[in-house]
């Protein structure tokens, strides 16, 4: 497993994440593909993240991000802290090392990312 930095706070990280949560502004480019949200929909996704927030933890993850990685016997193991659950098998997690909140799935086996990484909001309603 990799070392990666522990010096977070996790009480800043969940205030962040709430604060993320609350200005959060729906933005659907004119040169977009597909049909925007509703703002119902934007609502609802928020509201479901903010009953999903946890007391943040620390917690291990394999990284399944890349074609590489995805062909590996075992992907790199990585701790990253858990912020969100939304009790149907997806986590949000925030990944230290690459300063992003990344999505993964809970498995027998423990948590494995799939690629779905970016901002916090972003991440939550992409599952």
């Amino acid at each position: 497993m990799n070392t990666e930095p522990t010096d977070i706070d996790l009480s800043l990280l969940r205030q962040r994440v709430e604060k993320e949560i609350a200005t959060y502004h729906y933005d659907f480019p004119d040169n977009a593909v597909g049909t925007p949200w509703t703002d119902a929909a934007i609502q609802s996704g928020l509201e479901q993240f903010r009953a999903s927030l946890l007391e943040p933890y620390w917690t291990e993850v394999e990284i399944r991000d890349t074609f590489e990685q995805v062909g590996m016997i075992a992907g790199p193991r990585r701790r990253c802290v858990a912020v969100a659950d939304d009790g149907k098998g997806i986590l949000l997690l925030f990944d230290p090392a690459e300063h992003s909140f990344v999505l993964a799935e809970r498995s027998s086996t423990g948590l494995t990312t799939f690629g779905v990484r970016g901002d916090a909001v972003g991440c939550f309603l992409a599952r």
